[in-house]
């Protein structure tokens, strides 16, 4: 039953996904794919960035759960094929279009839209957009009924927001979703080493 529910998601994972790109190819909000500034500056925010949001993930990973939240958490598709090595494959090739899906929805579209379309100012714009994304997060607490993990999915997705938002006008969406993959897969896997490596040994 879990695998049939699990096609059914990444299935329509894939088909949003899919009708998202659509609008790109016809220059639909194509202005910020790709680097559109890079500079000293840039690269300070760009590492700086970097360097906080990691040293938040490796603290939430060290301290931010309980036992039970760690038990709830091992549910989680890429901890789950990590532990018991199968399906890592189309598990990974799906975590990565979910990550390409939530850069275009929350990133391209909504920061394009705040901006350009309705005109609000950039930081207003990067920030409304982070607190959509926040919200977007809510629904963790349906897949795990647990506080502790929603509210460290909210948290850490608005500061990704606010991060990805500046690098999306400077360094493109492409830069966005290598930065979100990488940093969402080094959570997962550091928790999986951390706490559920030895379970299979």
């Amino acid at each position: 039953m879990k695998t049939l529910e699990n096609n059914q998601k990444y299935a329509i994972i894939c088909l949003i996904t899919l009708i998202l790109t659509i609008p790109l190819f016809f220059g639909f909000y194509t202005e910020y794919l790709f680097i559109n500034e890079f500079n000293l500056y840039t690269l300070v925010i760009f590492l700086g960035g970097l360097l906080v949001l990691l040293s938040i993930g490796e603290l939430i990973d060290m301290f931010g759960f309980t036992k039970d939240s760690l038990n709830i958490i091992k549910k989680h598709d890429v901890i789950d094929v990590l532990i018991e090595k199968r399906n890592r494959l189309p598990t990974f090739s799906l975590f990565l279009i979910t990550m390409i899906m939530e850069e275009l929805i929350f990133r391209n579209y909504l920061i394009n839209l705040f901006i350009h379309t309705i005109k609000f100012h950039v930081i207003l714009g990067i920030f409304i957009s982070s607190l959509i994304f926040s919200i977007y997060h809510i629904h963790t607490w349906f897949n795990y009924k647990d506080l502790r993990i929603s509210g460290i999915y909210i948290i850490n997705s608005f500061l990704l927001g606010l991060f990805n938002g500046y690098i999306f006008l400077t360094l493109g969406l492409i830069t966005c979703i290598i930065i979100h993959t990488s940093l969402a897969f080094l959570f997962y896997y550091n928790l999986y080493k951390r706490y559920f490596k030895k379970e299979k040994i």
